[in-house]
């Protein structure tokens, strides 16, 4: 791959395609790459952000897919056409990694060109597919800007997961505001005070990263291949359905 110049102007209205310069160029302009990523996401979800529990697995080295529910590691980037549905990919983005960061870009927009042109079959039992960018190092910009390139680049079709496994639970949050339409990573059992029955939510269980997605202004959207449950929440228990069907995009003409 060539090499292109950091010094690409961005426009300054949200161009109706990102090309691969504009979104390099995002990394030294966060405030505007968060206002597109999140103006991207409210076109496509509104304000529902998912909250998808995956299983429990040490951090991955290199890119991983999770494929109903199986942890699989790869020995190189996953192919945009050996996308399967339901398929869930952990991609490494490092920030010392400059080809890296531009190898990243143009697999965004190879993905997101084979969507357009073959869309994975939508899987209502395993869910959409999704892209959860992370890196070892911990540069927080640099995360911030692989989850808004992949909201940005990407169709509706394939959501963009902040995994607080990760990348970490405070910025996984921030991610929120960053074009992340998912909040996912293990889930912990809520614990609750003696004999009061109270709930007191760890910040990993489904109430406290319920109240994470609540605290960016967002509306949580369960998302499990599970019957129907019932919801504790610090003010009241909720009974809700849970379901592997993702609610419809929103249409932005309507």
């Amino acid at each position: 791959m060539t090499d292109m110049p950091d010094t690409h102007e961005l426009p300054n209205e949200m161009p109706a395609r990102f090309d691969a310069a504009t979104l390099l160029a995002l990394r030294h302009n966060p405030p505007r790459m968060g206002l597109w990523a999140m103006e991207v996401r409210g076109e496509m979800f509104d304000a529902r952000t998912l909250l998808r529990p995956t299983p429990v697995f040490a951090g991955p080295p290199g890119p991983a897919v999770l494929r109903r529910d199986e942890f699989v590691a790869l020995e190189a980037w996953p192919e945009p056409d050996a996308w399967q549905p339901g398929d869930r990919v952990m991609i490494p983005v490092e920030s010392t990694d400059e080809a890296s960061a531009r190898r990243y870009v143009a697999w965004l927009l190879a993905l997101a060109e084979r969507e357009a042109n073959a869309p994975t079959a939508a899987s209502p039992h395993l869910g959409p597919c999704a892209v959860a960018p992370f890196s070892s190092d911990a540069a927080g910009t640099h995360r911030l800007w692989a989850i808004s390139a992949a909201r940005l680049a990407l169709p509706a079709s394939i959501r963009v997961e902040a995994r607080h496994d990760l990348i970490g639970i405070r910025l996984a949050q921030v991610a929120l505001g960053f074009g992340a339409d998912t909040l996912a990573g293990p889930v912990s059992a809520d614990r609750h005070l003696p004999v009061a029955g109270v709930t007191r939510p760890d910040e990993t269980s489904i109430t406290g990263l319920r109240n994470l997605i609540e605290q960016a202004g967002l509306e949580c959207a369960l998302h499990e291949d599970t019957a129907s449950r019932a919801l504790e929440t610090g003010r009241q228990t909720v009974r809700i359905e849970l379901s592997s069907l993702d609610l419809p995009a929103r249409d932005p003409k309507k």
